[in-house]
Order: structure tokens, then C-alpha cells, then sequence
């Protein structure tokens, strides 16, 4: 009865895919497809989950069953142990559905076993993982949000972002994307995000979410749909543009019946749904006692060419790693050395009495005159090239590391300054 009474709730609001309403499909009706964890996301970066095996050892979980065509159905029902029972299940969903969901999401909001599958496994298995995400959202959705907003597309996008990194600035796939975005070279240049030696903006949490919203937003223009747009920013445009060629459809819940979307393509929205239920609903589901991070706001303040990281965090009067924590972009111990570069500090930092600080402090420094490429040899150490060019081991690594180390190979090539005058200062 309880059951009957759950689909009767959840089908008030069965509306369109592409709107900011819910919509519900049937376990009988459902044909997305989960993935193993061997098949699930080649480029998961940090604290990313993967699934469980698709058979669980006792004999639960649930087990992709393939027709002639290649087509995947979803079992009517699971009996994975990360599922509670139908008499405890969606407990939270149920009272989530009592609000006006217009006001809720603005972003198309799904149920189905899919959904329900990741909100389980997020709450669950990977509690500790979503926990930590929840904890750098309080840090990052706020900025997000607002460029969001900005370009004109829906604000819960942002929890692309969260499925993306877990909002994590310096994550990094052996795919090679970067950044909470995710973005790949070509796709982040495509969208004026530079990337070259000294800094990364697909890192930069400000400069990539402006890329990612014209990105989404040239991605919905083309498909009409946020499901597809979502979809077409995980495995690109032309790759759903043939799979929607192919089967005559724009509905991404039809799409996902068939194998021509990756399976790791084919989980993103039912992942991206359940993030966003849980994310703004985090104490129904047990998420009560997060240490979130504080939200990110800022001062940008431009600085001289080369400016030694730890010399900007001695004129702010704050500790180093909170100047990489507000400026992940940078990968050197140093601002770019061929263009003045914008910082960003806390935003309770004096902005006078900064500039006064810092003046002072690299007038004792030697100025840099240029710079060069050197490619290691097998027979190079650090000491061996710091002393070839008269420069010290510290110096060497504030150009070539992010820490106080540098690791070199054969082949590798490492940026050398030549500076002003003859009697160096360390910087």
C-alpha cells in the first residue's frame, strides 16, 4: 500500500525531460544501464567513486542483461544491499516531493532506478567521498552559481561540477583533463582557458566555470535539451550528435537503452540527478555534521612579473598555502615571469597596505632580465645545473616546482633566470 501510495506522490509531477520538473519512470519502464567499475569512467581523478562489481559476491547487486540488438535493460528491481527496503527506501525523496519542485531544481529532475541507485550509493558506500564534496561545495557553488546565473543558464548546473572533480580545483584525470570542470586541452583553449608553464586556468575555479557555462550553453543551443548538453560535455558533441542521428531520438532516456553511449556517458545524468537531490538536501539524508569549507571571496590585485608566491604571502601577511588555496592556477613557485599577473587574496586583505609590503620587500630582490629553456641531460643533477648558471638550488625549484623540491629526467625542459646583477639574492 505504502508502494502505491509512493508512485501515485512521485507521478503528480511526471512532466517532459527537458523541463525543471520531475519526472518518474516505473522500474518496469526504466532502461538506463550501471556500469562496473572496470567499464565506469577512464579518467576518474582523486576521490571520483567508482561502482561496485556488477555481481555482488553474496549474490545481490545487479547484472546488465544485453538483447540481440545490443540493447541494455535495467532489472526491475535491485537487491544490492547499498538498497533499503521498499517499506525505508526514499524516505527523503518523499518529502522532497512535498515542496514545489519548480522552486527546488531548475534543472530537470528525473526519478528513476538509476537515480535512485546513485542516491543509495552516495549515501552509503561512498558517504565518506560525497561528505568531502559536500564539504568544498560550501567553498566553490557560491561563485559557480552566480557566473551561472551571469550567462543565463540553470543555476544547478553546477553540480556538473561536483560529478566532474567533487569540486576539487587540482584534480586531474590520466585522461588529461583538469580542473573542477574537467576540461582537456583543446576543449578549455576552445573557450579561452591558457594553459602553458606557469599556470593552468582550467584549474582556476572563477575562469573555468565561464568557459563551462558558454561551453554547456553552445551545447544546449545545439541540442535543446540539458540532458543532452550534460551528456555531450562528458563525451562530446559529435558523439551524441551520431547517436542521436542514428536512433531517430532526442530523449537521453531512450538513448540510454542502446551501448552507442559509453556506459560512463549513459550514468552521468542519473549521476548528476542524484547529486543535486542529495547536495541540496543534505540533512535528509544524514548529512548533518559537514566542517564545510568557507565560501570562497577574494581580492584580485595585479603583481609584477616573477613575483616569488612566498613573498606575496609575506606582504598579505598569510601563510603560502593559502595563496596556492586561492590561486590553484599557479603551478610555479612563481607568477608567470613574461606578463604581470593577476593574484587573488582573501578578501579582508588591505589592499594598500599589501602593495607598500610588497614593494619593499622584492626591492631588496634582483630583478629578473630574461629567461631560458634547458633540456636535462642524463648526467644532470639539480647542484650540477645551479651551479653551471650560478643560480641557487631555491631558485631553480621556485621556477620549475610548486614546492620546495624538483624532480628532473633526462629530456625534460626546465625554464633558467638570468638576472640583473651579478651577486644574486636568494628570493
Amino acid at each position: 500500500m505504502r508502494r502505491t501510495v509512493f508512485y501515485l506522490l512521485l507521478f503528480i509531477f511526471v512532466t517532459s525531460g527537458c523541463s525543471a520538473k520531475l519526472v518518474v519512470l516505473d522500474k518496469e519502464e526504466n532502461r538506463s544501464s550501471i556500469a562496473s567499475p572496470e567499464e565506469i569512467n577512464g579518467g576518474l581523478i582523486e576521490d571520483h567513486p567508482t561502482l561496485p562489481k556488477a555481481e555482488d559476491k553474496k549474490g545481490g547487486g545487479f547484472k546488465l542483461q544485453e538483447n540481440e540488438k545490443g540493447e541494455v535493460k535495467i532489472p526491475s528491481s535491485f537487491s544490492s544491499e547499498l538498497l533499503t527496503s521498499d517499506e525505508e527506501e526514499d524516505t527523503g525523496i518523499r518529502s522532497i516531493l512535498e515542496e514545489d519542485l519548480s522552486r527546488k531544481f531548475d534543472i530537470p529532475v528525473v526519478f528513476n532506478d538509476a537515480v535512485r541507485y546513485f542516491i543509495n550509493y552516495f549515501t552509503t558506500e561512498k558517504r565518506k567521498v560525497f561528505a568531502n564534496w559536500l564539504r568544498r561545495a560550501e567553498k566553490y557553488v557560491p561563485i559557480m552559481r552566480e557566473i551561472l546565473k551571469e550567462e543565463g543558464l540553470p543555476e544547478d548546473l553546477v553540480y556538473l561540477a561536483m560529478i566532474e572533480s567533487g569540486f576539487n580545483p587540482k584534480a586531474y584525470s590520466p585522461a588529461k583533463a583538469s580542473g573542477p570542470w574537467q576540461f582537456i586541452y583543446s576543449t578549455g583553449e576552445r573557450y579561452g582557458l591558457k594553459v602553458d608553464y606557469w599556470v593552468d586556468e582550467r584549474r582556476d575555479p572563477e575562469k573555468s566555470t565561464v568557459a563551462a557555462a558558454r561551453y554547456l550553453k553552445d551545447l544546449f543551443n545545439q541540442f535543446g535539451c540539458w540532458y543532452l548538453a550534460a551528456a555531450s560535455y562528458n563525451v562530446g558533441e559529435r558523439k551524441v550528435e551520431k547517436v542521436v542521428e542514428r536512433h531517430g531520438s532526442r530523449d537521453i532516456w531512450e538513448l540510454i537503452k542502446y551501448n552507442t553511449l559509453p556506459r560512463e556517458t549513459r550514468e552521468y545524468i542519473p549521476k548528476l540527478i542524484a547529486a543535486a537531490i542529495i547536495a541540496k538536501n543534505p540533512e535528509q539524508f544524514g548529512f548533518e555534521k559537514i566542517s564545510y569549507e568557507n565560501p570562497l571571496t577574494f581580492l584580485k590585485l595585479k603583481v609584477p612579473k616573477a613575483t616569488p608566491l612566498k613573498k606575496i604571502a609575506e606582504a598579505a601577511e598569510i601563510d603560502l598555502d593559502t595563496v596556492r588555496s586561492y590561486n590553484p592556477e599557479i603551478l610555479r613557485g612563481i607568477t608567470p615571469p613574461d606578463r604581470e599577473f593577476v593574484i587573488k587574496l582573501p578578501a579582508s586583505t588591505d589592499k594598500d597596505a599589501f602593495y607598500e609590503k610588497l614593494s619593499e620587500i622584492l626591492s631588496t630582490q634582483r630583478k629578473v632580465k630574461s629567461y631560458f629553456p634547458y633540456r636535462v641531460k642524463k648526467t644532470d643533477t639539480i647542484g650540477k645545473i645551479s651551479a653551471r648558471y650560478g643560480i641557487s638550488k631555491e631558485i631553480l625549484c621556485l621556477w620549475n616546482s610548486d614546492s620546495e623540491a624538483i624532480r628532473i629526467k633526462p629530456g625534460r625542459v626546465i625554464f633558467i633566470p638570468r638576472f640583473c646583477a651579478d651577486k644574486e639574492k636568494k628570493g
